[in-house]
């Protein structure tokens, strides 16, 4: 397990004193004491086409005298108060990057679900970061609380001289202290000298220092135009959902964030459904081959997303339930854990497959080549503004069959048709944008909505499917624990029902039109 790093930092502007930063936190009950001076440089490491940050971690090589350590930090903090991120460290190996392989440790069990897209192998310096360190103890009382430092960086650019030079204060709170006391030291800084807490990481100033521009999804040239033809926002869209795969899978690989296995389901989801919206205007081959290839990795992104999305619920009904449930709830959590730990290794399998390499290379290869030749697709050549509409209400005639069949009948079945025909049709209006008609993008967003309220009766559902599973794996000796099930078991049943009115409700919202 990674430790969890809990800080925050205050950039000071040009010519402030850090001693005001001491100050401040003296004045709100806390004490500082000296420790020793640190100097260190950080060497910030990535491939050249950016897998780490990609994937949301930052490594760095810390040379520390004669110590080299090798850390990983995840970039997104979890939290808005404080800069709450995972961390792990072991040896850097001697030399420079990039080095052939890594000991065994912490860091390299992070970053083997990469080695299929080449790393460590191709990690090479980016940017470098040198940093002295004034220190002190943080206390209250006489206990310690963490540290203090008043780090003077300069961030180099290749040469000798740094590029740029800041000074930025660090509060760094010990695994166990007091919860409050971190943000105790946020307000008083900010209320008494207008300083806010600053979430920028290092290695982008590093970055910014040697004139480059960590990579950012860039989708403009998949902009649709009015005198587009069908082939060609077929083939933009394709494009632009495509790239979104490709964005997210380190992180999916690397699986820290679960953010990025639910991006890049929905991509691929997108991908599928632009497929069969765009039937008419990519070749029957080559929609056929990629469909299959999306269905067969979309459904290992699936099932380690719905274990995700348990593990969430569940985490938020242990917090609420009553002392009676909460024993079934933390064994039922620890099971979900394992089964996404064996979801995730078939996920990486898969990603590493050369099924999956031929996908990839003859996407890219498609994406490339550029749109088709009209005359090769049915409707590969008309006017997409003049095809637009009709596919979007085609969609949404759908949507509203289905929403019939489901007010009807309240049948999980029905609901769950309902909202594939709703994701469909919000599709539609986005892959068309303002070419499905004016409104268009409030459409999808209303439909959105729909969905937002069918995916969490679904998410309800498949939650309930695996505890009854679960409950009947409980030994019956096991008085306290059959209880604790029974009752969590009754409270996901009336949970997962759907009301008529709620279910109306939510229809109307997706269907007015304003």
């Amino acid at each position: 397990m990674p430790a969890i790093e809990r800080e925050i930092k205050f950039r000071l502007p040009e010519g402030f004193d850090p001693a005001r930063i001491r100050e401040a936190v003296l004045a709100a009950g806390f004490r500082l004491e000296p420790a020793p001076p640190i100097a260190h440089e950080d060497r910030y490491l990535d491939t050249d086409d950016w897998t780490l940050y990609r994937a949301g971690i930052a490594l760095r090589v810390r040379v520390d005298g004669t110590r080299l350590r090798l850390e990983a930090k995840s970039i997104r903090s979890t939290s808005a108060e404080a800069l709450v991120r995972a961390e792990w460290a072991q040896d850097a190996p001697p030399g420079e990057p990039p080095w052939e392989a890594l000991e065994p440790g912490p860091v390299a069990a992070l970053l083997q679900p990469l080695a299929g897209l080449g790393v460590p192998e191709a990690l090479r310096v980016r940017a470098r970061i040198r940093n002295e360190r004034e220190c002190f103890r943080w206390m209250e009382g006489d206990l310690e609380l963490g540290s203090l430092t008043v780090d003077h960086v300069s961030a180099m650019n290749g040469a000798e001289s740094p590029a740029l030079r800041f000074e930025e204060v660090e509060v760094e709170e010990r695994p166990g202290a007091a919860p409050d006391a971190l943000l105790a030291v946020r307000r008083a800084v900010e209320e008494k000298l207008g300083i806010e807490a600053n979430v920028a990481s290092k290695l982008l100033t590093a970055l910014a220092a040697a004139g480059i521009a960590a990579p950012e999804p860039d989708e403009r040239h998949c902009a649709i135009h009015p005198a587009d033809r069908l082939i060609d926002v077929a083939h933009k869209t394709f494009a632009r959902h495509f790239a979104r795969v490709l964005w997210n899978e380190p992180g999916t690989r690397l699986g820290v964030d679960p953010d990025y296995v639910h991006d890049m389901r929905v991509a691929s989801r997108r991908l599928r459904s632009a497929l069969e919206i765009f039937a008419d205007a990519i070749p029957a081959e080559t929609r056929d081959s990629f469909a299959g290839d999306l269905r067969w990795v979309g459904r290992a992104l699936g099932r380690v997303r719905d274990l995700d999305v348990a593990l969430e619920h569940v985490a938020a009904l242990e917090a609420e339930a009553p002392a009676l449930e909460r024993a079934a709830w933390a064994v039922f959590a620890r099971s979900i854990e394992i089964e996404r730990a064996r979801r995730r290794v078939r996920l990486v399998e898969r990603l590493d497959s050369a099924r999956y390499a031929a996908f990839i290379a003859g996407a890219r290869a498609w994406i490339g080549a550029g749109p088709p030749p009209a005359h090769t697709v049915p409707a590969g050549g008309v006017a997409a503004y003049g095809t637009a509409s009709r596919l979007a209400a085609e969609r949404t005639r759908a949507m509203e069959a289905a929403y019939e069949e489901a007010e009807r009948s309240l049948e999980d079945a029905d609901l769950h048709a309902l909202r594939i025909a709703a994701k469909k049709a919000r599709y539609a209006c986005e892959f068309f944008g303002d070419l499905a008609g004016p409104g268009s993008a409030k459409r999808a967003k209303r439909i959105a909505s729909l969905q937002d309220f069918l995916g969490a009766h679904q998410d309800r559902i498949t939650l309930l499917g695996r505890f009854r599973k679960y409950a009947k794996t409980v030994p019956h000796v096991d008085r306290e624990l059959t209880l604790a099930a029974g009752s969590a078991l009754g409270h996901l049943e009336r949970a997962a029902r759907v009301r008529r009115s709620d279910l109306h409700r939510a229809w109307e919202r997706a269907a007015v039109e304003e």
